[in-house]
């Protein structure tokens, strides 16, 4: 079926749409289901998904489950869009065969286009991009950071806020699925994330099919979202599912009862389109409710959470796993009861992702921590009705990192925004595997 979506301001499109249905979820957290019931039903889940696929695709999509302290900053250079990998970019370069890239480029394979210099056994490129040798990717000049992409890798799973043309993600991409295999990866989803969660993930998606839709020279849009399996799916033994693409990276750690959801990022652009006649404004929740906290703030306390310099990007971000940075802000301490019932309901747009189980024990840790955790903001005090605003904020405690960024990166920043949910003390579940 194609259906009409037009991004805000712009022209109408015509866009094949499978994925997103668009009623909001408001995040409560209500756990239906026991962390066991839960997670034996996320490990049937799963194992339904590998079941439907055939044996060469489960090589693309399974692959062995490491435990480490932290992920790794890692610099990937021009990915092509066609294949997949069947792993993780080795030394932060890999590209498969044909399509569209972006930036310096790397080893690829035969026939990609892109407008990065030819990696290593490649070819030189016009300023306009074309053709590799069978060695290595072609491109232009520019187009890329000169540093390269910036992903995490832990073991062998990596994300980014990237596209997946410029880091290559590796599992299957839902665009190479049938449809009851798509079917059994979305299943899979909905029953990992609750419904605020699993909605959420669709909006994103929908946005970049969007931004597909209104053309880009990079592979975007909902069939290139990637799933990706590490370890055996179990009730008893640690494993990781990891589900992402353009401004949106899942990572979920599951060990026994016990379930992670950190490092997380979304994101979106554009962050308002419409579709089928209805306006979806993605990630208005994480917008709406801290500047009605913000709003509730008396002037002494505003003049405590709002800082003294702008921030314009996530400061933990993608490879920046275990970066330390001192808290600022207003203190939840210093909040009275009301506010800080406000707090945790910004906090639960990110935290409530993930199934009602895993989260209800996930908020008692935040709330346990609430005297500790901080507040802060940058930028404008008020935004447009029906529209994200431009501000950045903060919110940090002993084992939680939440930041909301707007990004300038095509001119308007309430069009655009990059966020980040981060627990120092158990990213990727390292508390329930045991990682030194």
């Amino acid at each position: 079926m194609r259906k009409k979506i037009v991004l805000a301001g712009a022209v109408a499109l015509t866009v094949a749409s499978g994925y997103v249905s668009l009623p909001r979820v408001e995040a409560k957290i209500i756990a239906h289901a026991s962390p066991d019931r839960q997670t034996r039903a996320v490990v049937d889940a799963t194992s339904a998904f590998l079941a439907s696929l055939t044996a060469v695709q489960k090589q693309k999509v399974q692959f062995a489950f490491t435990s480490q302290k932290l992920g790794a900053n890692a610099p990937f250079h021009r990915t092509a869009d066609g294949g997949v990998a069947p792993g993780a970019p080795a030394g932060g370069q890999q590209a498969g065969s044909g399509g569209p890239g972006r930036g310096p480029g790397g080893p690829g394979g035969p026939g990609g286009q892109g407008r990065g210099p030819g990696g290593p056994g490649g070819k030189q490129g016009s300023p306009a991009g074309g053709p590799g040798g069978p060695g290595g990717g072609g491109g232009g000049f520019g187009g890329g950071p000169p540093g390269g992409f910036i992903g995490e890798q832990y073991g062998q799973a990596v994300w980014s806020n990237y596209p997946v043309s410029d880091v290559l993600r590796p599992g299957l991409r839902l665009g190479t699925l049938t449809a009851p295999q798509r079917a059994a990866a979305m299943h899979l989803l909905r029953t990992v994330l609750s419904p605020m969660g699993y909605q959420k993930v669709l909006e994103i998606m929908g946005s970049d099919q969007a931004l597909t839709d209104a053309g880009t020279n990079f592979a975007s849009g909902e069939a290139v979202y990637t799933i990706g399996i590490f370890g055996e799916p179990s009730a008893t033994k640690p494993w990781m599912l990891e589900f992402g693409g353009h401004h949106l990276a899942l990572n979920i750690v599951i060990a026994g009862p016990g379930g992670t959801m950190t490092p997380t990022l979304t994101g979106a652009q554009p962050s308002v389109y419409t579709h089928g006649g209805k306006t979806v404004r993605v990630l208005a929740q994480e917008n709406d409710t801290a500047f009605a906290l913000l709003d509730a703030l008396d002037e002494k306390q505003k003049k405590q959470a709002i800082l003294n310099y702008e921030v314009n990007d996530l400061v933990l971000g993608p490879g920046q796993a275990g970066k330390q940075i001192q808290p600022e802000g207003l203190k939840a301490a210093d909040m009275s009861a009301k506010q800080r019932t406000m707090l945790l309901n910004v906090i639960a747009q990110w935290a409530g992702i993930v199934n009602e189980a895993y989260a209800k024990t996930r908020m008692a840790e935040i709330e346990a921590d609430l005297n500790d955790t901080y507040f802060a903001w940058s930028g404008p005090v008020t935004h447009a009705a029906g529209k994200n605003g431009s501000s950045y904020y903060r919110i940090q405690g002993p084992r939680l990192v939440i930041e909301f960024s707007p990004q300038g990166v095509g001119g308007d920043p309430t069009m655009h925004v990059h966020t980040i949910y981060r627990d120092p003390t158990n990213d990727y579940g390292v508390k329930l595997t045991g990682a030194k």
